[in-house]
């Protein structure tokens, strides 16, 4: 489990420092060729992870609803991100880390899995395998922040 949260960490801090420098302009904007935008990423990264990690596992995520659905799997960018949702998403970025990290801490914090079959064609039957696909899907969301950077 310390590598799957080193990782988790470092996708994390990875993704801020990739953020360092843009103006919420350049978040909101969706370049050519592109579906999505930064601001739409992080959010989905914080919002499938408490899906993935905690929901999937019988324990509840702790986003709104809302939030939620604006993030979700083949959900798209509506409208541009004002800068109090910039930040929250940014600060849960690494406050997700620290929240697993002592969640894990807790004898059987983690309930029954509730098995999944993701869009990538695998199969989620374990907490363990939930946590390993969303550092996958963390890093797959980060490849494509540094592609929009690139863009801009």
């Amino acid at each position: 489990m310390k590598t799957e949260l080193e990782l988790f960490r470092a996708t994390r801090i990875n993704t801020i420092g990739l953020l360092k420098g843009l103006t919420l302009d350049q978040i909101n904007k969706i370049p050519d060729g592109f579906t999505g935008n930064i601001a739409w990423h992080i959010g989905h990264m914080v919002s499938t992870h408490k899906g993935l990690v905690y929901q999937l596992n019988s324990v509840p995520g702790g986003l709104e609803k809302e939030f939620v659905m604006k993030y979700k799997k083949d959900s798209k960018p509506e409208s541009p991100i004002e800068q109090a949702e910039f930040e929250f998403i940014t600060s849960e970025l690494l406050n997700q880390v620290d929240e697993l990290e002592t969640d894990l801490q807790k004898d059987e914090f983690f309930g029954k899995n509730i098995p999944y079959s993701t869009s990538y064609n695998f199969d989620l039957n374990s907490f363990e395998e939930c946590l390993k696909f969303s550092n996958l899907h963390q890093a797959l969301h980060l490849g494509y922040i540094m592609a929009l950077k690139r863009s801009l």
